[in-house]
C-alpha cells in the first residue's frame, strides 16, 4: 500500500445484494475481492439491503449494514434474481424502488457518519451512487465516491432515459470511476467521457487445471443465475443438431428467475430431450467442482436480452479456464476480454442455435483442439486475472484515488 493512504485504509462497500448468511454465495467475486484486500490490511464493510427483515451481521468476518425499506415480507427487491429481473413483472416491486432509494439514502449517510471511511465505494452506481453521494455529504472526514460499474444499470439507462442524468450527476462528483470489462467502460464513455479504469475479478474457485473429461457421452455444462440474457434457451435448441452427430446432453447448474427455468423446462419437454437435459439446480462448491470435472465443453451462450441487459463480463468463465476446460460463448458484452477467439475458446454469433451447435461439435469432435484451448485459456487466466494482479490494480487504483479531486466538474 502506497504512504498516501493511511492504514488501514477503511472502505464501505453499497451494494444491492451481500450474503445472508455464511452458506450464501451471492455475489462470490464480491466476497473475494473484500477477502484478499482485508489480507493487504484494508478494513471493508458493506452496506446492503434488507431481505425480509434481517438486520445488521457479521458474514465472514465482514460487518454487514443492514438498511430496512419496507414490510420485512415484502423485502424482496434483491437477492437471487437480481433486481432488474424481478421488477419485470410486477408493478409493486416496481414501486418498492422509491423506498429502497430513500432508506438507502438515509442508513449511507448514517453509516458513513460513524464509520470515518476513506472510502465510499458503490457497485451498480444506478441507484447507489446517490447513496454514496449522500454519505460523503454526511460524512465528517470527507470520504472519496467511487463508482464501479458492472454494466447493468448502464444498459438500464439506455432503455430508460431518465436514468441517464442520475449517473451522469453522480459521475461528476466521483473520486474515481472502474469499469468490471472494456465492453461496461465503453458504455460509461458513451454516457459521459470521464477518466476510468477496467478492473476485472478473479476466479471464485480455486484448484488446479483438471483433466480433459472422457465421457461416452458428452458432456455441455453451463453455469449461472438462470435468467434471460444467459441463453440457455438458444443452447438446449442447438442440442437436437448436436444429436445427430454424437450423443450429448446438457448440465445446467444454477437458479435463478423461476419463469426462465419454467420456459427452459418446456423448451426441453417440446424438444422431447428427455433426459438430455440435466437441471441439477445451486449446488455446493464441491459439487460444482464435480460438474466442472465431468464436463467436456462449458458453455455461456449469452444474448442481449429483452431488456437489452448481456453479460458485463462473463466470471463462470473464469472458473471454467481455471480448471483448463474448453469454452464455447457467445460473442457479446464482456465476453471478449476473456475468451479470445481461437486462443482461449471459441466465440460464436448470440441467439444462433445453428452456429452454437456448429461451434460446440468442432470442439466436442476435436479433443486435442479443446485440450489446446483449455490448457491456453488457464495459462491466459492465470496471468491476467490472478488475484495477485487485481489486488495490486485496485491498491494502485485506491492510492490514485485517494489524491484525486472529482472526475469532473458539477
Amino acid at each position: 500500500m502506497t504512504s498516501s493512504l493511511r492504514k488501514p485504509c477503511r472502505v464501505l462497500y453499497i451494494s444491492s445484494t451481500y450474503s445472508r448468511d455464511e452458506k450464501d454465495n451471492q455475489n462470490p467475486w464480491m466476497i473475494d475481492t473484500i477477502r484478499h484486500l482485508k489480507a493487504k490490511g484494508y478494513d471493508i464493510e458493506v452496506l446492503a439491503p434488507s431481505f425480509k427483515g434481517l438486520r445488521t451481521h457479521t458474514v465472514g468476518g465482514v460487518l454487514v449494514h443492514r438498511f430496512r425499506y419496507f414490510f420485512a415480507s415484502r423485502e424482496t427487491l434483491t437477492h437471487d434474481q437480481g433486481a432488474p429481473n424481478k421488477i419485470r413483472g410486477s408493478m409493486l416491486v416496481k414501486l418498492l424502488f422509491f423506498p429502497y432509494l430513500f432508506f438507502g439514502m438515509l442508513a449511507a449517510m448514517r453509516v458513513a457518519r460513524r464509520g470515518e471511511y476513506d472510502f465510499i465505494h458503490c457497485h451498480w452506481p444506478f441507484p447507489h451512487g446517490m447513496m454514496g453521494w449522500a454519505a460523503c455529504l454526511a460524512a465528517r472526514n470527507r470520504p472519496k465516491l467511487i463508482l464501479h460499474f458492472h454494466g447493468a444499470c448502464l444498459l438500464l439507462a439506455a432503455k430508460f432515459k431518465p436514468i441517464a442524468p442520475f449517473l451522469r450527476f453522480c459521475l461528476r462528483r466521483a473520486h474515481g470511476v472502474v469499469s468490471n470489462s472494456s465492453f461496461t467502460a465503453g458504455l460509461v464513455s458513451s454516457l459521459m467521457p470521464v477518466e476510468q479504469r477496467v478492473i476485472a475479478f478473479g476466479s471464485p474457485l480455486a484448484g488446479d487445471p483438471l483433466p480433459p473429461a472422457v465421457n461416452k457421452t458428452k458432456v455441455i455444462l453451463t453455469v449461472g443465475r438462470v435468467v434471460e440474457r444467459k441463453g440457455i434457451a438458444y443452447l438446449l435448441r442447438a442440442l437436437p443438431i448436436i444429436a445427430k452427430s454424437m450423443d450429448a446432453k446438457v448440465a445446467i447448474v444454477g437458479k435463478g428467475d423461476p419463469k426462465v427455468e419454467a420456459d427452459l423446462r418446456a423448451i426441453a419437454d417440446e424438444l422431447a430431450l428427455g433426459d438430455r437435459v440435466v437441471f441439477a439446480g445451486k449446488v455446493p462448491e464441491a459439487e460444482l467442482i464435480g460438474w466442472y470435472q465431468s464436463c467436456d465443453v462449458f458453455c455461456l451462450p449469452a444474448i442481449v436480452d429483452s431488456q437489452g441487459e448481456t453479460e458485463g463480463l462473463g466470471v463462470v468463465l473464469l472458473e471454467a479456464l481455471n480448471y483448463a476446460r474448453p469454452v464455447v460463448a457467445s460473442d457479446v458484452g464482456g465476453i471478449p476480454d476473456i475468451i479470445k477467439d481461437g486462443r482461449t475458446g471459441l466465440l460464436c454469433p448470440e441467439k444462433d442455435p445453428e452456429a452454437l451447435a456448429g461451434t460446440l461439435l468442432r470442439l466436442l469432435a476435436d479433443p486435442g483442439l479443446g485440450e489446446r484451448l483449455g490448457r491456453q485459456g488457464h495459462e491466459f487466466v492465470r496471468k491476467e486475472f490472478s488475484w495477485e494482479n487485481i489486488v495490486g490494480l485496485w491498491e494502485d487504483f485506491y492510492a490514485k484515488a485517494a489524491l484525486a479531486g472529482s472526475v469532473t466538474r458539477p
